[in-house]
């Protein structure tokens, strides 16, 4: 089970590695569903940047014999209004990798927003899973229409989320 882990506080030389690693997954994993936005936004994204409020980036780590290896990986700018990004690795995708990404960036910036271009099943599923509602429909940049998904945790939702999983993982 890949491990999701946090990647705002690494040192400056290890950033520029693991934004080439994530630019090159969103590349070769993104299936041409990445916007040229959105990948311009992450390939001069900084470490000031994801120490702004409403930003953060996730990775999905999985141990592989070679050491740790990125499944996946999600990032939120200005809670999801200027980019929500999530990518997973195609041999780790049908998991839920994208869900939990997504779950937990809207766990840790308390309220999120994502655009979803309507003919991409596998995305609106994804936000669908995590909790996200679909409350607006627009033409996005590509000139498809486009849901905008919003989600947002009160602290009694947050409560009732944490009994669930609990009450759940007990057996």
């Amino acid at each position: 089970m890949p491990q999701i882990s946090d990647v705002q506080h690494l040192p400056a030389r290890s950033w520029l590695l693991r934004r080439r690693q994530l630019l090159f997954l969103a590349r070769s994993s993104g299936g041409m569903r990445i916007t040229r936005n959105a990948l311009r936004q992450l390939a001069v994204l900084t470490p000031e940047q994801l120490n702004t409020p409403g930003s953060s980036l996730l990775c999905a780590f999985v141990r592989t014999e070679k050491g740790l290896r990125i499944a996946g990986f999600s990032l939120a700018l200005n809670y999801g209004e200027d980019a929500c990004i999530v990518i997973v690795r195609p041999l780790y995708r049908g998991r839920r990798l994208g869900a939990r990404l997504l779950s937990a960036q809207l766990k840790q910036l308390r309220r999120l927003t994502c655009s979803v271009a309507a003919d991409n099943m596998s995305s609106l599923k994804t936000c669908f899973r995590a909790g996200l509602v679909a409350h607006e429909m627009t033409t996005g940049p590509t000139g498809k229409p486009t849901l905008i998904f919003h989600g947002e945790l009160s602290q009694d939702k947050q409560t009732a989320e944490e009994g669930g999983m609990l009450c759940q993982n007990l057996s």
